[in-house]
């Protein structure tokens, strides 16, 4: 892994540098580097020794000289990328470098990482400095040029490749070899060819049917570009489909053109620091990657990628969709249908500490983020970081080995940064990186409700009038900060330095403590710093115009206080007072339902918006206020409930619980959040309102499940409606089924049990990522009876139970017999409702789990009429046998 330790490096270190010491002696060390480089690029082994110390022995030279020289390099760089004194040395004549060598030879090149120490004579020249040893090495290897090569072509005839569940036909075309160093990695076929896709899973066919119109896609192609491993090209690709002709110089030029435009978008690394080329990596064997031009679908990229979790995937690139993903035959095999992303993650932050100053105006952030992690897997020499590609990294250092190269990743949101030395498992690390750019505002988009045409607003000119104030808000999908490229607990502190005139809302609790304006580092601006004690699973703020208007505190179930805030844009100070009585009751009331309050704090911060709606990270939940005259109607989404004005803060808080405290393994347990949040501001309306709302809102979530359930199962999660872009179908499936779905759990359990089972699963799984199974084990715990089947019905599958019913009204009873229509068996609590001819009603829950239930309800007075789900509690369709 790297050469021998030296005494000189096994000094101490006072502290990494951030920028080499303007001395002198730094233009010696620059010289030193610099002749370094000329020796790495002309292969130049025998020289080395002139810039080593009489005192490494034979073998240490020998180590170092086969780590940094390689042969037939082209083009060297070597890159000092840090530089501190080292303890015990005088000042000046001897400091520990980081180094980065870069070699690039025809084929192929490579990056090496390792700490080098440097020493001259006391009152040396400035060509005295000296090599003294190296400490450890990491390297990024496998970066590869890729070629067509101008000399070979083939016609194709019938030509078929093949990956899992798909097929691509050549019938007659053309076909290109992308090579590289380690041989052929691709190819680039263009002519007359028919793209078929056939997922294995049937949710997954349910989504390429409303993609494309049936359940397999079938389509016309003519440019297809190809990456897999050399290893496997023989596999893939039958030499008996392919003739050798004669090099068509404008079909050469084309399939030059297509590995430049779709070349980069995948396997590539952005070195532009280092090299002006593009360097890709090769696909690791069993990886495919197809890049399809669809006469009828426009661009497709078909990938299986075994470094996913759900490897198989289809993604249209225009509009940004994905059409399928799921885990191959293999993969799903070894490890079943559930999985948590977490077995995915390298390393665990355990804190956050991020400085940044935000422009709103200019939708511009300046950062600096510093994170203490803890490495998972046995060994790491690189640490990868989510960040969004519109932001610049500028500097990355650590303690240990000062600073340190990113390298970024194209079109992924995401850098590395290669280490000098591995990192073991539990290792401790803490790692400082700056960054700056331009970054959007995110938009709440699923969080909010859907436009649903012009509303009726009479003088054209109110809407520019009552132009709602900006907001600038970064969440979760904003990737604002370097982060776990999978989303873990951590706690943080944000330091938010915004102009004048605005506030902010973030999370963790506010320090008061601090000046809110700062005249050492930020003179024109007010400084917010916010505290989070309590894990999060992400961190956000929202920078607008805020007062604050309100501040109270409210003792929770145990025992705790939970201080509650309202900050508002100036317009909306009233609504804003007025919201604080509702925030102090729902916070109450969750408490008491599920024992605690996982965070210590909550600002509510209400913004303007055309449309309501809200988003709520750990700490804070930001509400829209919707202008009284705005252009827009919501009625017909599925989260539009008129006969309920606190909906939106009720599951925007509900969330503290269920999205934060309560984490989602992966995305196919999204209801465990919104179903949830759902369901408890179900129960706020209840307890708010009276049982007449809470019975308006079991319809509206029974009547969009059975409107929408045909376009997929609660378990798709965020690709509800992704496909159609209507994200009214994932509010109506993960939200509003979901609660419905914990709605019928409780009636089959009971009210005792289901919360009880509630107040386990939240105490077992508190700041943890979860999932559906967890939440069935602890109802089962709590109820002792098999749950398997309810949850396989309602949250994996699609079908909506049909029921057929016919009653019979005797002296003393009602029978009423139900039986299950079709090939499935559901678990249906159905609400039998006796009405008596002097007006009196009698609710009875049939649970119907079997295929025919035929119970007998004893009455008490002549019988006028018998009603089946009258209150809409059960999801399913009835018919009455006549």
């Amino acid at each position: 892994m790297g050469s021998r330790l030296v005494p000189l490096l096994a000094c101490v270190l006072l502290g990494a540098s951030l920028a080499p010491a303007q001395t002198p002696a730094a233009d010696g060390i620059e010289l030193l580097l610099a002749r370094l480089e000329q020796m790495v690029q002309a292969g130049d082994r025998a020289q080395l020794a002139q810039l080593l110390e009489p005192t490494l022995s034979p073998r240490e030279v020998e180590e170092f000289a086969d780590n940094i020289f390689q042969t037939d390099v082209l083009r060297a760089v070597v890159r000092e990328r840090d530089r501190g004194p080292i303890e015990g040395e005088p000042p000046g004549s001897a400091y520990r470098l980081v180094v980065e060598f870069f070699t690039e030879t025809a084929g192929r090149a490579r990056i090496v990482t390792t700490l080098i120490g440097v020493r001259r004579p006391e009152g040396g020249a400035a060509d005295s400095w000296r090599i003294a040893g190296t400490q450890g090495l990491t390297s990024v290897e496998g970066l590869y040029r890729l070629r067509i090569n101008e000399s070979v072509q083939f016609a194709a005839r019938n030509l078929t490749i093949e990956a899992e569940d798909l097929l691509l036909t050549l019938q007659e075309g053309s076909v290109f070899p992308v090579e590289g160093e380690q041989g052929i990695t691709g190819l680039v076929v263009f002519g007359r060819g028919i793209m078929r896709f056939t997922p294995a899973p049937q949710t997954e066919r349910g989504q390429l049917r409303i993609f494309s119109g049936a359940e397999t896609l079938t389509t016309n192609f003519d440019t297809a570009f190809i990456r897999v491993s050399p290893s496997d090209y023989r596999r893939l690709i039958s030499p008996t489909s392919l003739t050798a002709v004669a090099v068509n110089p404008r079909e050469l030029r084309r399939a030059q053109e297509v590995l430049a435009e779709e070349g980069p978008k995948s396997f590539s690394i952005d070195l532009t620091e280092l090299s002006k080329e593009v360097w890709y990596l090769l696909p690791p064997a069993g990886d495919f990657l197809a890049e399809v031009r669809t006469r009828r679908h426009g661009n497709l990229t078909y990938s299986r990628s075994g470094a996913q979790a759900e490897d198989i995937s289809l993604f249209e690139r225009e509009r940004r969709r994905t059409i399928a993903l799921y885990p191959s035959a293999a993969r799903l095999a070894a490890r079943g249908r559930s999985f948590n992303e977490d077995d995915l993650r390298d390393y665990d932050v355990l804190d956050y500490n991020v400085e940044a100053t935000v422009a709103p105006e200019r939708e511009f952030i300046e950062g600096r983020a510093r994170l203490r992690l803890r490495v998972r897997n046995e060994a790491l020499t690189s640490l990868t970081f989510r960040l969004a590609d519109t932001l610049t990294v500028t500097g990355v250092t650590s303690m240990e080995h000062g600073r340190l190269m990113p390298l970024r990743i194209r079109n992924q949101n995401s850098f590395i940064v290669n280490l000098p030395t591995p990192l073991l498992r539990d290792d401790d690390f803490t790692i400082v990186m700056t960054y700056s750019g331009r970054i959007p505002p995110q938009d709440i988009e699923v969080e909010g409700v859907q436009v649903s045409g012009q509303g009726g607003g009479d003088d054209p000119g109110v809407a520019a009038f009552m132009t709602p104030e900006r907001n600038f808000l970064l969440s979760n999908r904003s990737y604002w900060y370097p982060q776990n490229p999978i989303s873990d607990y951590a706690t943080a502190t944000l330091r938010i330095t915004v102009p004048d005139g605005f506030g902010v809302v973030a999370s963790g609790s506010l320090n008061t403590d601090v000046p809110l304006r700062d005249l050492v580092t930020a003179p024109a601006g007010r400084v917010f710093v916010f505290d989070s004690s309590d894990p999060l699973r992400y961190l956000a703020l929202v920078v607008s115009r805020f007062v604050r208007v309100a501040e109270s505190a409210v003792e929770t179930a145990s025992g705790d206080e939970v201080r509650i805030a309202i900050d508002t844009n100036p317009r909306q100070q009233g609504r804003g007072r007025a919201l604080m009585s509702s925030a102090e009751d729902i916070v109450k009331f969750y408490s008491e339902l599920l024992g605690d309050a996982p965070y210590e704090s909550v600002t509510v911060a209400l913004v303007e918006n055309e449309l309501p709606g809200g988003h709520s990270p750990g700490y804070f939940a930001m509400l829209n206020a919707q202008l009284p005259y705005s252009q827009v109607s919501w009625r017909n989404d599925p989260a539009a409930f008129t006969g309920f004005p606190d909906f939106f803060i009720a599951h925007e808080l509900a969330h503290q619980w269920w999205g934060q405290a309560i984490g989602w393994r992966n995305y196919h347990e999204q209801w465990i959040s919104e179903g949830f949040a759902q369901y408890f501001a179900a129960l706020y309306a209840q307890r708010s309102r009276g049982d007449e709302t809470f019975a308006d809102m079991l319809r509206q979530f029974r009547r969009w499940a059975v409107a929408e359930s045909d376009e997929g199962p609660v378990s798709l999660g965020y690709r509800l409606g992704h496909i159609k872009d209507d994200t009214r179908v994932f509010r109506a499936l993960v939200y509003n089924k979901g609660a419905a779905v914990l709605h019928m759990l409780r009636r089959l359990l009971g009210d005792e049990v289901f919360f009880n089972g509630l107040k386990r699963f939240y105490a077992e799984q508190k700041f943890q990522k979860t999932g559906t199974e967890d939440f069935r084990r602890a109802m089962e715990a709590e109820s002792g009876r098999p749950l398997e089947r309810f949850f396989e019905q309602w949250i994996y599958g699609t079908t909506i139970p049909r029921l057929r019913y016919a009653t019979t009204i005797a002296n003393g009873g009602v029978t009423v017999r139900f039986e299950q229509l079709g090939n499935l068996l559901f678990d249906v609590p159905v609400t039998v409702t006796i009405v008596y001819a002097d007006g009196r009603t009698q609710d009875v829950m049939v649970p119907v789990t079997e295929r025919i239930v035929s119970p007998t309800i004893v009455t008490t007075g002549v019988v006028r009429q018998v009603q089946v789900n009258r209150d809409s509690a059960a999801v399913a369709e009835f018919t009455a046998d006549r």
